[in-house]
């Protein structure tokens, strides 16, 4: 069969493939767009608003989106940017060029913020492409499907560097996060989520001789396979998989089934067996329970704002997840360690307040709302009563001196 024919039938086959799983959606913008390196946009009527070095999307897109200028923040401002075919939108939003060419076209851009932007149905959903020290945060990627020939992933890393990739949910992509001969990247807080393509893909997250990245406080969720490590021609990919000890790791939902007798190390959220990816890569400190980035959230229940007539008021107060260290504030005072409920003792009339701090097992740390309140313990009424003793005594006195008077009256 002729190359050409080839060709014909991978894009009839696309087209069909990408027809059946998005369907076209009423959008502002229908097209593809680019940021080009001298700040320009083009098309200028695309739904994007520029202020200073700050682009924010100001409606859904059906297309593509490509940045080629450095030192900017794109703002998907929580529209979608939604695939509709070949030519509309496979290559998702891709930063320093394009990673649907062969081999991909780059201008190296740097420092790029993307966040706040929702991808569907494209082949890659952000990539960076030779793109160094870029900030890609709080984006939602779903459903990236495979183009014949090439990789897919939710977010793919092509050679550059020093980039932060932190706070993204990644849903049913045949790959979560895909690294190719890229080092020094930190991937942390990132949720990767069902990647369970039946024949191709299924790769939570996976590098290809890239090295020196860290990767911790993810939660890899019931992808086909969780991670995967492998080389081209290039040194085999080796990585630093969490923090150190109490920080911790990841969490890998199928800890438990790899390592069923694992048990919790000193309450600290971390299993006492390693994570094995493969001989060269360890998460040496797993997450027992997903990692959730938000700080505890205290609730105190008493004391309220009211008057109390003792110097003892009980401190009750809930906590909405595990910690490991708790303590209150009085008055604005030092904090006071404490492992739970407590009382406020030794309390002075007048007014007071009390916050009560919670540290989780990753270091966040959360406040309750101050409550203040008072005390108004009332002054006993004391009456005071002579000694026994001293009564006999003055009552003895008394009667010589009247016995004295009568005798000289007389």
């Amino acid at each position: 069969m002729r190359k050409a024919a080839v060709v014909t039938l991978i894009l009839i086959g696309l087209m069909t493939l990408s027809a059946a799983r998005i369907q076209p959606i009423k959008a502002e913008y229908e097209g593809n767009i680019a940021i080009n390196a001298d700040g320009s946009i083009s098309p200028s009527t695309a739904p994007i608003q520029q202020t200073g070095n700050t682009y924010t999307l100001t409606g859904d897109v059906v297309g593509s989106i490509s940045v080629l200028r450095s030192n900017i923040i794109f703002d998907g401002n929580g529209y979608s940017l939604i695939a509709l075919g070949v030519g509309h939108g496979v290559e998702g939003l891709s930063v320093g060029g394009n990673p649907y060419s062969s081999p991909p076209v780059a201008t190296g851009a740097a420092n790029v913020t993307v966040k706040n932007l929702i991808v569907k149905g494209s082949v890659f959903g952000i990539s960076l492409v030779e793109t160094t020290n870029a900030l890609v945060f709080n984006n939602t990627i779903l459903e990236t499907w495979n183009f014949p020939f090439m990789s897919t992933a939710g977010i793919r890393v092509e050679g550059g560097g020093s980039n932060i990739i932190t706070g993204n949910n990644l849903v049913n992509n045949q790959v979560g996060m895909s690294f190719l001969e890229t080092q020094n990247n930190l991937i942390v807080g990132n949720r990767i989520e069902n990647s369970t393509a039946p024949s191709t893909g299924g790769y939570g997250i996976v590098f290809w001789g890239a090295s020196n990245n860290t990767i911790y406080h993810n939660n890899f969720m019931n992808n086909k396979v969780q991670a995967y490590d492998d080389s081209f021609n290039s040194p085999f990919s080796v990585n630093t998989w969490d923090k150190g000890y109490p920080s911790g790791g990841n969490y890998w939902s199928d800890y438990k089934t790899k390592y069923p007798i694992a048990a919790e190390i000193d309450n600290s959220g971390i299993g006492d067996k390693p994570y094995v990816i493969d001989s060269n890569n360890t998460d040496r400190y797993p997450l027992m329970e997903p990692f959730n980035v938000a700080s505890p959230r205290i609730s105190i229940l008493s004391p309220v704002n009211q008057a109390f007539n003792e110097s003892g008021v009980s401190l009750v107060f809930t906590v909405n997840k595990p910690v490991n260290w708790m303590g209150y504030s009085l008055d604005g005072q030092d904090n006071v360690t404490v492992t739970g409920n407590a009382t406020l003792s030794g309390l002075t009339n007048g007014l007071h307040n009390v916050t009560v701090y919670a540290k989780d097992t990753f270091g966040n740390v959360g406040a309750s709302e101050t409550v203040s309140f008072s005390v108004e313990v009332p002054f006993p009424a004391t009456l005071v009563v002579a000694p026994v003793a001293s009564v006999v005594v003055v009552g003895a006195v008394l009667a010589i001196y009247f016995k004295k008077r009568k005798h000289q009256t007389k």
